[in-house]
């Protein structure tokens, strides 16, 4: 009897040895005060819809373009199911030549520009919702063209190719034609708007926009989540660690970052200063599973959702296979945009990153961030917004001094300045992310140099080597 007293009354002193040790070292998360909430659970059956397109060309015949950095009209989400279909024929697609691409593009069409960062195998089991078996002749899917006469093709970039599946079965033209196009800008060439012949990206000139979008307007930023909200921090807690915050320890490391641990590191949770959180987590050798790219990206959706993120509103950049030994997953990027525009973040954090390994959450990323359009207002400039940009002059002499890095004999005059302007490239429009604002950009590349101008002021925004 003495010895099992003994027995327990040691136990006893060990287990307040270890609290009270804990204790110096960590601040408990106040689970008490912590939001109960159940773990939802999602089921995402579908993943057709993180398939998104860059930009949209609608050719309305003669070659007359109005280019749209967003779905203009829900064309492409309209139009995926019949595209999927077909393109589960791409080893059954005949190639073209680049002029016969063209002639076909030039009728009633619509052209849908895809992000480049998905291989075709990817792109052709998310876009269909199923597992692919074989694997694509043709790497990767840049272009696809969807003709009035209901006729598919695509490009990798290079190559031209031209699908032998079966008819679309719906009136394309008819579709076409009733696509409200409202406030459109019309894009043209260097060439077309100020008679320079244009250097060429894969035989393709750049096409910019004749006219400045007013509704272009900068968004404001605002953080959900810092260390120092302690009633958000407890929410997310509650969102990762369950109903288990009892047995999670907390900290702050020398930047200010909220650091909380569960069990013996099993689980981790960091909310920095600016907004970031991330999430790291053991693998359970007890249930894990093989790779796969479906059930995977359904696994990292459902935990953006259990963390708090609607999922309706991203789009998948990118997803890397990855192999660790005994070890594979995926890696996955997801994008999001404001008011149909990409956003760009020079740290590469716009947005979501999700590793899935063994069928299992191993890490997470995600600033917590919301935004808000600001009412701003302006009159729409009566110029050509390359020549807006061309004419500050800060503009000019940036762009001047950083392509005589690369041409020494550059003569700096007007007839040569021309030279730079024919090597115009890869144009878009998105949003830049300056931390506390989104900032509305023009961004296109001479040379090795890429340029974002601010839509507004047109001042240079951010400047990057490639």
């Amino acid at each position: 009897m003495k010895e099992t007293f003994k027995s327990i009354a040691l136990v006893s002193l060990t287990c307040l040895l270890v609290v009270l040790v804990g204790a110096l070292w960590f601040e408990p998360a106040q689970g008490d005060s912590a939001p109960q909430q159940k773990k939802k659970v999602y089921t995402v059956s579908d993943v057709s819809y993180l398939i998104d397109v860059e930009s949209v060309n609608v050719i309305s015949g003669n070659d007359q373009i109005k280019t749209f950095f967003y779905d203009v009209g829900n064309t492409f989400k309209n139009l995926k199911p019949i595209i999927a279909n077909n393109l589960m024929y791409i080893n059954d697609s005949v190639e073209i030549s680049r002029d016969a691409y063209y002639a076909a593009r030039g009728s009633n069409s619509v052209e849908f520009q895809m992000r480049g960062e998905l291989s075709s195998k990817a792109l052709l089991s998310i876009i269909s919702n199923s597992d692919i078996l074989f694997k694509p002749k043709i790497e990767r899917v840049a272009k696809i063209l969807v003709t009035a006469d209901s006729a598919i093709y695509f490009s990798d970039g290079s190559k031209y190719f031209q699908l032998t599946a079966e008819p679309l079965g719906i009136d394309v033209a008819g579709y076409l034609s009733s696509l409200a196009l409202r406030s459109e800008v019309v894009y043209s060439t260097i060439d077309q708007q100020l008679s320079i012949e244009q250097s060429t990206v894969n035989g393709e000139a750049t096409l910019l926009p004749t006219a400045i979008e007013k509704d272009f307007k900068p968004v404001k930023v605002y953080l959900e989540t810092t260390p120092q909200k302690e009633e958000e921090v407890l929410l997310l807690a509650s969102r990762v660690f369950g109903s288990r915050l009892n047995f999670v320890r907390r900290f702050f490391d020398v930047n200010g970052s909220v650091v909380m641990l569960y069990g013996y590191g099993e689980q981790a949770l960091k909310i920095a200063n600016d907004g970031m959180l991330t999430v790291n987590q053991k693998i359970n050798r007890q249930t894990e599973r093989e790779a796969n790219l479906l059930k995977d990206i359904k696994l990292a959706l459902d935990v953006i959702a259990d963390y708090n993120q609607d999922i309706t509103q991203i789009y998948l950049k990118s997803a890397e296979y990855i192999k660790d030994g005994e070890n594979s997953g995926y890696t996955f990027n997801f994008g999001y945009k404001i008011n149909g525009y990409d956003v760009y973040n020079d740290a590469g954090v716009a947005g979501i990153k999700v590793k899935i390994v063994s069928g299992q959450l191993q890490y997470y990323r995600r600033h917590y961030k919301h935004f808000s359009e600001l009412a701003e207002t302006r009159e729409v400039v009566q110029t050509l917004p390359i020549l807006a940009i061309m004419n500050n002059q800060e503009n000019y002499d940036r762009i001047v001094q950083n392509y005589m890095t690369k041409h020494p004999g550059y003569s700096n005059d007007s007839a040569s300045f021309t030279q730079i302007l024919a090597k115009i490239a890869n144009f878009k429009m998105l949003y830049v992310d300056r931390g506390t604002l989104l900032v509305p950009a023009y961004r296109f590349d001479i040379e090795d140099f890429r340029y974002y101008f601010n839509a507004y002021d047109f001042s240079l925004v951010e400047e990057e080597v490639k």
